[in-house]
C-alpha cells in the first residue's frame, strides 16, 4: 500500500469520525433546545422515585443518543439543588442502558440484501434525504422550533453518514500486517480495556468508540475477544466528560460525577473479571469468532442490563460511596454555604431554565437581606446576634456577585422578548437587593459603634423606635413576597405602606430634635442616629424601585406572561386603618 493510499484512508477515517461526533453533538443539543426548561423540571419531578428515574433516563438517552449529555445534565441539576443525589442514581443507571440504542441503530447498516426495501431501511441509505430536509428547514423556516427539528434531522444524518464513511475507510486496512498485529493485541483484555478507555477519554464519547468498533467489525472482521474489553473500556472512559463538568461545582456536583464513574467501574470490571475467570476454566469458543452485525450492540446491552439489575436496587450504596469520597473541611463547608449552587453553567444551554434558576437565586438574595434587616431591628433585644447578622450581610454580597456574573452569561445567549424582559427585571432586582444588603450592614455598623447611654437605651427601647423598625420590616417582607410572585399589583400596597411609614419617621425626627434641644446634645451620637434614620429611608426607596421594576416587567410581557398567583392587595384605607393603631401608640408614648 502506497503512502498516498494510507494518507487517503486516514483522512477518510478522520472525516467520518468528525462527522459522527459533530452529528451526535448537534442531535443532543437540538433535542435539548426543543424541550427547553421543561425537560429539567420534568427530571426534577420524576427522579424522586429511582425506578421512574431509571426508566426516564433510559428512554431519554435512547432519544438524545448521548449518555454523556444526560450525565452532564445530572451533574448540573444536582449541583443546582433541583435533584437530590439519591434521586439521580436511577437516572444515571438508566442513561447507561439507554445509550445502547445508538449501537443498535448503527447495526442497521450491516443489513444486507438486494431488494429495494432492504436497501432503503439502512440508515446510510435514507440519511442523505433526512440531511437535505434538515438543511432546508434550518435555512428557510422562521420558527426556532422548526429550525431545531431540522438540526435534529441533520445531526442524525451526520452520525449515520460518518459511521458509513468510517466503515468504508477502514476496509483496506485489513491488508496491512501492522494493523492486524495491533488488533490481535486488543485480544488481551487489559490492553483492549485500557486502549478503549483512553480513546473514549480523548473524544469524550463511549458511543463514538463503540461506533468505531462497529465500523471495524463490519470491515475487518474483529473477534468477540477484541470487542468485549474495548466496549467495557469505552464505558469507563466516557466518565471523563462528567468529571470535567463537575470541576468548580459544589460537593454534590462532584459526587454525582463520581457516582457515574463508580457505577461504570463496578458494572464492567467485575463482569470482565468473572467472564475471563470462567474462560480460563472452560475456554469459550465465542472469543475467537468474528463479531456479527448485532454482536456488539447485543453485548453492550447485556453488560448494561446486568449492571442495572444488580446496582439499581443497590443504588443507595453507590450514593453512600460517592458521599464518603467527597468530604469537606469546615472552611469549605462555609464557602459552599455562601455559594449559589443553582447557578450552574451546565444549565445555560437552556436560557429559559437558567433564568428560572437566576430568579430563584435573586429571591434567596432578597430573603437573606430581609432576614438580616429583621435581625438588626431585633438587635436591641439580642445584641449577641450581631455576628450572625454580619455573616448574612456578607453572604448577600457574595450572592449578588454570583448572580450578576450568571445573568451576564445568560444575556450573551439568544433570548426571546419575554426572556429579555425577565433578565432585565432580575438584573435590576439583584442590584437593588444588593444595595439593601449594604445599607443593612451600614446600619449594623453604625449601631455597633453608637455609645448607648442609659437615656439612649431607654429611647431605643421605646414604642416609637420599635414601631418604625417593625413597619420597615413589614414593607421589606411585602417587597420580597411581591417579587417572588412577580405580582405588580403589590406595588400599590408598597406605596401605601411608604406613606404611613414616612409619617412615623417624621414624627420620630421631631421628637429626637426636641430631645436634643432639651438636653443640649448635638454630638457624634446625633450624627449617627441621623445617619441610621437616613439609611432606613433609603431602604424604603429601594422597595419602591422593586415595585417599579415589577410594573415595567408586567408591561413588557403584556398578556403573554402567565398570571402570577394573586396576592391580597390592600387598599389605602385598610392600610391607614392598620397604622392608625400604631400612631395612637406613638401619641400616647
Amino acid at each position: 500500500m502506497t503512502p498516498v493510499e494510507i494518507f487517503t484512508i486516514i483522512a477518510s477515517m478522520l472525516a467520518g469520525l468528525a462527522l459522527f461526533l459533530a452529528g451526535m453533538h448537534t442531535l443532543s443539543e437540538s433535542l435539548t433546545l426543543l424541550t427547553g426548561g421543561a425537560l429539567n423540571r420534568l427530571i426534577g419531578k420524576i427522579t424522586k422515585n429511582k425506578y421512574f428515574g431509571f426508566l426516564f433516563g433510559t428512554v431519554l438517552t435512547a432519544i438524545v443518543q448521548s449518555s454523556s449529555a444526560i450525565t452532564v445534565l445530572a451533574v448540573g441539576l444536582v449541583n443546582s439543588g433541583i435533584v437530590e443525589l439519591s434521586g439521580v442514581a436511577g437516572l444515571i443507571i438508566g442513561a447507561n442502558l439507554g445509550t445502547t440504542a445508538t449501537a443498535w441503530l448503527l447495526s442497521l447498516n450491516a443489513i444486507s440484501g438486494e431488494s429495494l426495501l432492504m436497501t432503503v431501511i439502512k440508515p446510510s441509505s435514507f440519511s442523505p434525504f433526512l440531511a437535505v430536509i434538515g438543511v432546508f428547514m434550518i435555512m428557510f423556516c422562521r420558527s426556532d422550533k422548526k429550525k431545531n427539528i431540522g438540526s435534529v434531522l441533520l445531526g442524525f444524518s451526520m452520525m449515520m453518514i460518518g459511521m458509513n464513511l468510517m466503515s468504508s475507510a477502514v476496509a483496506p486496512l485489513k491488508e496491512i500486517p501492522l494493523v492486524q498485529d495491533v488488533l490481535t493485541g486488543m485480544s488481551n483484555p487489559v490492553m483492549g480495556f485500557l486502549a478503549a478507555c483512553l480513546f473514549a477519554m480523548m473524544i469524550q464519547s463511549s458511543d463514538a468508540v463503540v461506533g468505531i468498533i462497529q465500523a471495524f467489525a463490519l470491515s475487518m472482521g474483529i473477534t468477540y475477544g477484541m470487542a468485549i474489553p474495548m466496549v467495557c473500556g469505552a464505558q469507563v472512559g466516557t466518565c471523563i466528560t462528567s468529571m470535567i463538568s463537575s470541576l468548580g461545582t459544589s460537593n454534590n456536583g462532584k459526587r454525582t460525577a463520581l457516582l457515574n464513574l463508580y457505577y461504570n467501574l463496578l458494572k464492567t470490571v467485575p463482569f470482565l473479571a468473572v467472564f475471563y475467570a470462567l474462560n480460563s476454566a472452560f475456554r469459550f469458543g465465542i472469543l475467537s469468532q468474528t463479531v456479527g452485525g448485532v454482536g456488539i450492540p447485543l453485548f453492550h446491552t447485556l453488560v448494561n442490563l446486568l449492571g442495572s439489575l444488580v446496582w439499581l436496587p443497590l443504588s443507595g450504596a453507590l450514593v453512600s460511596l460517592a458521599r464518603r469520597s467527597v468530604r469537606l473541611s469546615e472552611t469549605e463547608k462555609e464557602i459552599q454555604a455562601n455559594t449559589l449552587t443553582m447557578l450552574d453553567e451546565n444549565l445555560l444551554v437552556t436560557p429559559s431554565f437558567a433564568l428560572d434558576q437566576a430568579d430563584t437565586a435573586v429571591v434567596l438574595l432578597s430573603e437573606t437581606v430581609g432576614e438580616a434587616f429583621t435581625g438588626v431591628v431585633g438587635l436591641r433585644d439580642k445584641p449577641e446576634s450581631a455576628g450572625e447578622i454580619r455573616s448574612l450581610c456578607g453572604r448577600a454580597k457574595q450572592y449578588q456577585r454570583q448572580i450578576d456574573a450568571y445573568l451576564m452569561k445568560i444575556r450573551e445567549k439568544e433570548l426571546s422578548g419575554n426572556e429579555r424582559a425577565k433578565a432585565t427585571l432580575l438584573n435590576s432586582a439583584c442590584s437593588v437587593f444588593g444595595k439593601m444588603g449594604l445599607l443593612t450592614e451600614r446600619i449594623l455598623e453604625k449601631a455597633g459603634t453608637l455609645e448607648v447611654t442609659p437615656e439612649m437605651r431607654e429611647r431605643l427601647q421605646s414604642v416609637s423606635v420599635r414601631v418604625l423598625g417593625e413597619s420597615i420590616c413589614e414593607i421589606l417582607q411585602l417587597t420580597v413576597t411581591g417579587f417572588s410572585a412577580k405580582n405588580a399589583a403589590i406595588s400599590r400596597t408598597i406605596r401605601y405602606y411608604r406613606e404611613e411609614i414616612d409619617e412615623i419617621s417624621a414624627m420620630l425626627k421631631k421628637r429626637y430634635i426636641h430631645y436634643i434641644q432639651e438636653n443640649g446634645r448635638d454630638d457624634l451620637r446625633s450624627l449617627m442616629y441621623t445617619d441610621i434614620s437616613y439609611a432606613q429611608e433609603q431602604l424604603i426607596d429601594y422597595c419602591d424601585m422593586i415595585a417599579e421594576a415589577l410594573i415595567r416587567y408586567e408591561e413588557e410581557c403584556g398578556g403573554s406572561r402567565k398570571k402570577a398567583a394573586a396576592l391580597p392587595e390592600q387598599t389605602r384605607e385598610q392600610i391607614h386603618e392598620m397604622f392608625r393603631d400604631k400612631l395612637e401608640l406613638l401619641q400616647e408614648e
